[in-house]
């Protein structure tokens, strides 16, 4: 059984991830759990296939995905799910729609999940 624990985000230091977008992580019971923050107008160049539950703090978020399927937006407040991309079709990739920077919270699918 797992034992409860928190997570001290506020209490780590943030960590450049690709220019614009930075992080705070953390692992618990073998997922990664993030507060990510994109700057104004950030967006990721790299595709990403790893599967993600998220939360948006602050700001809006745009996802757009390889597969040509519709992108997917989340907005302050709001909770979006983005599955692993198997086989490599269906990768993912965010863009900061907001006119401020963008904050998410991020638990990753764990790869033995996907």
């Amino acid at each position: 059984m797992s034992k409860a624990e928190n997570v001290p985000f506020g209490d780590m230091e943030w960590a450049d991830d690709v220019p614009g977008i930075r992080a705070k992580e953390a692992e618990v019971e073998d997922a990664r759990w993030a507060i990510v923050e994109y700057e104004e107008g950030a967006m990721r160049e790299e595709w990403c296939e790893d599967g993600h539950r998220g939360f948006v703090v602050s700001g809006e978020i745009r996802y757009e995905f390889d597969d040509g399927r519709s992108p997917l937006r989340a907005s302050e407040g709001e909770a979006f799910f983005l599955p692993p991309a198997p086989l490599g079709r269906g990768a993912h990739r965010g863009a900061n729609l907001a006119d401020k920077p963008t904050r998410l919270f991020l638990i990753d699918i764990p790869m033995d999940k996907k």
